[in-house]
């Protein structure tokens, strides 16, 4: 089966600041509590890492459960974050096997059972 991943500037972006946690030996997980450590609120790390920290609704700034944002950039950026999220591991494997040439936004493919990735021209 060939396996697809679509990277957009805005997946690269978040890519940069995804936590791991290697607290125990031979193992490394992804910290999802909070993906840049400074703030408590997912969708406020997304704002402010792809810059939309000034689309926040301006009376929900002090709300405890974080700011409140439009249904079209809340979705695009819940969109960004669970298309990282769930091809995390799709895209630690073409990130490695780039790491000289960097990773570039676009479209990649790769067989799933070898994961040989290389860039599609759209």
């Amino acid at each position: 089966m060939i396996v697809h991943l679509h990277l957009t500037d805005d997946h690269l972006k978040l890519i940069k600041f995804i936590g791991f946690d290697e607290s125990e030996d031979d193992v490394i997980k992804i910290d999802k509590r909070a993906m840049l450590s400074v703030r408590t609120h997912i969708l406020d790390d997304v704002a402010m890492v792809l810059g939309l920290l000034d689309k926040a609704i301006p009376s929900t700034d002090e709300d405890p459960d974080g700011r409140a944002y439009p249904d079209e950039v809340e979705k695009h950026m819940l969109d960004t974050y669970n298309y990282v999220s769930e091809n995390l591991y799709y895209i630690e494997t073409l990130i490695h096997q780039r790491c000289t040439e960097g990773t570039p936004a676009g479209h990649y493919k790769a067989k799933d059972n070898e994961l040989i990735w290389e860039k599609v021209e759209d």
